[in-house]
């Protein structure tokens, strides 16, 4: 049995957010670290930016290939 194996499928998705908040906290601490205050603040406003892009985009993707499943089907 190897480690893969014994973690329950339903739990893979919080070990992967848990895994994802480290390293943009991480991230974050690097430029206050390096930086200041405002340039954390809009780093951080970044990250939330490129994090509802990728959600959309992935959402709308998911709209088009059901669309072309739908269409495609038809013929």
């Amino acid at each position: 049995m190897n480690s893969a194996s014994a973690v329950n499928p339903a739990h893979r998705s919080r070990i992967v957010i848990a895994a994802k908040s480290i390293v943009v906290l991480q991230s974050l601490a690097i430029v206050y670290l390096l930086t200041s205050a405002w340039m954390t603040v809009a780093a951080a406003a970044g990250f939330v930016v490129v994090f509802v892009a990728v959600k959309a985009l992935s959402r709308a993707s998911g709209q088009v290939d059901r669309i072309f499943d739908e269409e495609l089907s038809r013929q």
